[in-house]
């Protein structure tokens, strides 16, 4: 299954990068400068968790941070590593990761902690970050709340553009709290048309279960803050929490 959906995430890759991604991060790194970046050392060491196309690697590393970057999707890396060159890219799986050596902070963002589908694989993630921490060190994410799925993610645009096309077909169960969107797409490559069929999912969590989780997994200091009180202006700031927990 976790094969699977890394797989749903190739075809996925060009969309995001090129309609998604760019809005999201170019207002995220000023929300993370004020919760977290900051407060680090120049030069220290962040691993970017499920970092999707490099985006915000690279902004990372332009502001003088050590990056390593991590995603379960080969074709997100091929466009990461085309993107920030002087960054490392590691291929891995979010619930299953450790690295030799400690990071000073670890951020993931784009609710790709929404992307873990139950809370046993959320608190594997928790884990495996609390793990690869140095001792003080940071994990901050964001994540959507329920009113992003209710009010946002029905209304996920189709695409037209000179060589994609995609088409979504976006649902919500407010029983399950899971959001499923399939997606129908064309990409143009050598004057052919060629189809893709692939379903992104993303699970609600309360807060309360995501501080718990933190907890269990031995964080303490956590604080919870609303994206567009940070200044995430816009719909991608709506419905939106960042978390901030450190390792004791």
């Amino acid at each position: 299954m976790s094969e699977q959906r890394y797989r749903d995430y190739d075809p996925f890759a060009r969309l995001y990068s090129r309609h998604w991604a760019g809005d999201y991060h170019a207002k995220a790194m000023p929300v993370l400068d004020r919760l977290l970046l900051h407060n680090l050392a120049p030069g220290s060491a962040i691993l970017d968790l499920c970092c999707g196309d490099g985006r915000l690697a690279r902004l990372l590393r332009q502001n003088g941070f050590q990056v390593t970057g991590l995603d379960g999707s080969e074709q997100m890396l091929a466009f990461a590593r085309a993107r920030a060159t002087e960054v490392t890219f590691v291929a891995c799986d979010a619930r299953d990761f450790t690295f030799p050596e400690p990071f000073d902070a670890i951020i993931s963002t784009g609710d790709s902690m929404n992307h873990m589908l139950s809370r046993n694989e959320l608190r594997k993630v928790f884990r495996n970050a609390h793990a690869c921490l140095k001792p003080g060190g940071w994990f901050a994410f964001d994540m959507n709340r329920i009113e992003a799925f209710r009010d946002l993610w029905p209304n996920m645009p189709h695409i037209v553009d000179i060589d994609l096309v995609s088409v979504a077909q976006p649902t919500w169960d407010d029983v399950s709290q899971l959001a499923t969107c399939r997606f129908t797409q064309f990409r143009r490559e050598n004057g052919l048309w060629l189809r893709s069929d692939y379903t992104i999912r993303e699970r609600y969590y309360p807060e309360a279960d995501v501080q718990a989780g933190l907890v269990e997994s031995g964080f303490d200091s956590i604080s919870v803050q609303d994206a567009a009180e940070l200044g995430m202006a816009g719909e991608i700031g709506q419905h939106r929490n960042y978390f901030l927990a450190r390792k004791p």
